[in-house]
C-alpha cells in the first residue's frame, strides 16, 4: 500500500503531466466540491461560518471518503470568517448565520453587487485612488468603518498639522483603530489556521488546489466598484475612464497573486472570469477592454513559473479562438457553459481543459444517468490526454449516491 507521501507525489505528478498534455495512468479527478463536503458531513454552512473546526472535521471526512486528486479546502468559501465579517459589519456580502441575514443556513455567501463607485466619481478614483478608497469605498462597504468618510489626510500638510490632528479626537476614529486591530488579529489567526490545515491535507496525501486567487483588472472594476449594469453603460458612456481604471488596477491584479503564491502551498493561481462572457460585451469590446490585461497577466504568471487556472463563467463560445493564444501547455482552462466539443478542438489542442458536466445531472438524475454522463464527457474530452475531470459548475446539496457514482466512474473509466 502506498504511503501518503507517495500518494501526494503521484497525484501532483499526474496533474502536472496532464496540464503539459502528457498522457498519464488516468484522468485526474478534481471536481469543485463547494458546500457538499460540509452538508454531507451533517453540518450547515452557517455552522461552519462561525466554527471553523466543524469545517475542518467535515473536509477531513470528505477527503478520506472520496479521495479526489487535489484538496480545495474551506478557505474559498470563507468558512470560519463569520465573526470577522460581523465585526466589520460587511455590506459587500450576506452570509449564512449572519444576524438578520437572509441567506439559507445551507447555502454559501452571496455577494451584494451595486455601484460602490458612484456616477461621476471616476475622476476622483483615477486622481487619488487611496483617498477615494479611504473616504468612499471603505465606509460604503463596511459599517464599522463608516467614520472614515470624513477623515482627511491631505489636510496634514506642514502648516496645518496641529489643526488636522483634531480629527483624532473624534471617538469614531479611536473605535475604528481598535476594530481594525482586533480584525487584524482575527484574520491572522484565520490565515494561520488555513495554512496549518493545508499542511495537514498535504500530509494526508492531497496536493492543494489553489495557492492564490485573483481576477482580471476589468472584473476588479466591475465586480467590486461599478456593478454589472453600470459597467455595461460605462463601455459606451465612459470608455476612456474604463481604460484608465483597468490599467490602474492591472498591477494589483497581477502582483497580488504573485505575493500570495510566494507563501502558498497550492499549485494554481485561480482566476475566475466574471464579465468576459458572451453577451456581456461584444467580441470587439472583449478585445479592447478585457483581453489585453488578461493576456498580459497570464503570460506574466507563466513566465514567473506559476500555473494559471482560468475559470470561465457563463457562455464562452465566442472567446475560444482568443483564449487559445496563451503559451501552450502551461495553464488550465475550465469551462462552465460552452460547446465542449469545440472547446476541446480549439483550446484543447494546446491547453489542458476541465469542466463539461452540469451539476443538474447530480441534482436531478439517477446514478446510472450520472455514470453515462461522465463516460460521454470522457469520450469527448479525455481522448489523448489534456483533460482534468470537473463539473461545469459546483457540487452543493445533491444526493450522495450520485456523487459516489460520479467519482467511481471518473476513476475507473478514465484509465488510459
Amino acid at each position: 500500500m502506498a504511503t501518503n507521501k507517495e500518494l501526494y507525489d503521484e497525484r501532483l505528478n499526474r496533474i502536472k503531466k496532464t496540464i503539459a498534455l502528457e498522457k498519464t495512468d488516468r484522468v485526474p479527478v478534481v471536481p469543485f466540491f463547494q458546500s457538499f463536503p460540509y452538508l454531507w458531513a451533517g453540518y450547515t454552512i452557517a455552522e461552519c461560518f462561525y466554527d471553523v473546526e466543524k469545517a475542518k472535521d467535515a473536509y477531513r471526512k470528505f477527503l478520506n471518503q472520496f479521495q479526489p486528486d487535489m484538496a480545495i479546502g474551506y478557505a474559498s468559501l470563507f468558512l470560519g470568517q463569520g465573526p470577522i465579517m460581523e465585526k466589520l459589519d460587511a455590506k459587500l456580502f450576506q452570509w449564512p448565520g449572519q444576524p438578520g441575514g437572509k441567506v439559507d443556513p445551507r447555502n454559501i455567501f452571496q455577494y451584494i453587487e451595486k455601484p460602490y463607485l458612484a456616477d461621476g466619481e471616476y475622476p476622483e478614483l483615477l486622481s487619488d485612488a487611496s483617498g477615494w478608497y479611504l473616504n468612499k469605498w471603505l465606509p460604503r462597504t463596511y459599517g464599522a468603518l463608516e467614520g472614515l468618510k470624513n477623515f482627511n489626510i491631505p489636510t496634514m500638510s506642514a502648516y496645518s498639522i496641529p489643526a488636522a490632528m483634531v480629527q483624532f479626537a473624534n471617538p469614531q476614529i479611536l473605535g475604528i483603530a481598535q476594530t481594525l486591530h482586533e480584525v487584524g488579529q482575527m484574520s491572522a489567526q484565520w490565515f494561520a489556521g488555513v495554512a496549518a490545515f493545508e499542511q495537514e491535507m498535504m500530509e494526508m496525501g492531497f496536493p492543494i488546489w489553489a495557492g492564490a486567487i485573483t481576477t482580471t483588472a476589468f472584473d476588479l472594476l466591475s465586480d467590486t466598484l461599478r456593478g454589472t449594469i453600470d459597467t455595461m453603460a460605462d463601455l459606451y458612456e465612459n470608455p476612456e475612464e474604463v481604460h484608465r481604471a483597468v490599467e490602474m488596477f492591472y498591477p494589483s491584479s497581477l502582483y497580488g497573486a504573485v505575493a500570495q503564491m510566494q507563501h502558498a502551498n497550492g499549485l494554481f493561481v485561480f482566476i475566475p472570469l466574471h464579465k468576459g462572457l458572451d453577451g456581456f460585451m461584444s467580441p470587439q469590446q472583449y478585445d479592447e477592454f478585457y483581453w489585453p490585461t488578461l493576456q498580459r497577466m497570464l503570460e506574466s504568471l507563466i513566465q514567473m513559473g506559476y500555473t494559471p487556472l482560468i475559470y470561465t463563467e457563463g457562455k464562452y463560445d465566442s472567446r475560444l479562438e482568443r483564449i487559445k493564444e496563451i503559451t501552450p501547455r502551461k495553464c488550465l482552462y475550465h469551462f462552465e457553459n460552452v460547446d465542449i466539443r469545440e472547446a476541446k478542438r480549439i483550446v484543447g489542442k494546446d491547453h489542458c481543459i476541465s469542466g463539461g458536466l452540469s451539476s443538474q445531472v447530480l441534482r436531478l438524475g439517477k446514478p446510472d444517468q450520472v455514470r453515462d454522463a461522465v463516460k460521454e464527457l470522457y469520450d469527448i474530452c479525455a481522448v489523448d490526454g489534456g483533460y482534468i475531470f470537473d463539473l461545469s459548475d459546483t457540487i452543493d446539496d445533491v444526493p450522495v449516491e450520485n456523487v459516489e457514482a460520479m467519482m467511481e466512474t471518473a476513476f475507473e473509466y478514465g484509465k488510459y
